[in-house]
């Protein structure tokens, strides 16, 4: 809902990741209105301590607040005890990150997965609900109760077979055009952190004219071009802190374009600070390895250099192996880009 009044909580000490989120719920059109942070031992309740909850529900009241994320990842338990404690609907980062592909998602394709990665996520949860709900309409439990939940986890467990079934189809399908795409050049995939800059980079290196906009995860569904004659260029799904397995299971399709290409781009912000620049340079790295890619040749894209000078430059540089500077915005670097490419495949 636009403009819904929200909290953030984190139990952790790291801000950035907390603003990370922020900007996820931001994107979504949350109105985000304090931020609560708890740096101590993971507790089972909560997974915060109840002082903080306390504190965190007068605020609920005095505010209006319609809606909590956690950056943590809750337990469905957790989840349903912040909720009895709030009396607001609480979500975590995955429920969120699925929100904002959600949002996104154009083709039917995508939108299946969201749904199969949102089902499988929340199963046990579902079940928590309905046990509880049953137990409330239907003193004693036992008989109907029951049936009423293994009819609906059945349905919901019908479903997912359902469009898994469907999307291995629609991969069986993808193989087949990657193939055909393969008979006729190379396979390049442009890989890095959500908002990046990959789709400008594409657009830089192709001429292409696909949409762009400062916002994370613009593309969930592989676009290609051509870069020239026997060369061809996909732009793929952004990478993300902590993306849950059952998304990345759920888009195996769209993330196996990157395992099968010949050559991947990886594209980094070099205009970060440092530590935030090797965190998600680790990030990508680990992202590639998990879905069987680490082993394809990677040429690295620091780009966004316009925005720095030659002393910050030369120190990301050293450390990153076979890199190339460019900034896709402008088009600085995109040539000897192309070069490199190029020498990839023919020397």
């Amino acid at each position: 809902m636009l403009n819904m009044k929200t909290v953030l909580v984190m139990l952790g000490e790291s801000v950035e990741n907390l603003n990370e989120t922020e900007l996820l719920a931001k994107t979504m059109g949350y109105n985000v209105l304090h931020k609560f942070i708890q740096n101590k031992t993971p507790r089972i309740k909560f997974l915060i301590g109840s002082g903080k909850v306390e504190e965190i529900k007068d605020f609920v009241k005095e505010k209006g607040v319609e809606l909590m994320i956690f950056e943590n990842l809750l337990t469905p338990s957790q989840t349903l005890a912040l909720e009895d404690a709030l009396k607001i609907p609480v979500m975590d980062r995955f429920d969120l990150i699925l929100n904002v592909f959600e949002e996104r998602a154009r083709s039917r394709e995508a939108k299946m997965q969201i749904e199969l990665a949102r089902l499988k996520r929340k199963k046990p949860y579902i079940k928590a609900v309905l046990g509880r709900r049953v137990k409330a309409e239907h003193p004693g439990y036992g008989g109907s109760g029951e049936f009423i939940i293994h009819s609906t986890m059945t349905e919901i467990n019908r479903r997912i077979r359902k469009m898994e079934n469907v999307l291995k189809k629609f991969e069986k399908r993808v193989d087949e055009q990657r193939e055909k795409r393969k008979e006729k050049g190379k396979i390049v995939s442009l890989a890095g952190y959500t908002n990046v800059g990959k789709t400008t980079l594409l657009n830089a290196l192709t001429s292409a004219e696909k949409d762009t906009k400062d916002e994370v995860f613009t593309t969930l569904r592989t676009k290609t071009s051509s870069i020239e004659k026997g060369i061809f260029l996909n732009d793929t799904i952004g990478f993300i802190r902590n993306l849950p397995h059952d998304l990345i299971y759920a888009f195996r399709v769209t993330l196996s374009d990157i395992r099968n290409s010949d050559l991947i781009l990886l594209v980094l912000d070099a205009s970060e600070r440092m530590e935030t620049f090797l965190e998600k340079k680790k990030i990508c790295e680990g992202m590639l390895e998990q879905i069987k890619a680490n082993t394809v040749s990677t040429l690295h894209v620091l780009n966004k250099v316009d925005k720095i000078d030659g002393d910050e430059i030369n120190n990301k540089k050293e450390f990153v192996e076979n890199s190339v500077e460019v900034s896709a915005l402008h088009g600085t670097g995109i040539n000897e880009l192309k070069r490199k490419i190029r020498q990839a495949f023919y020397t």
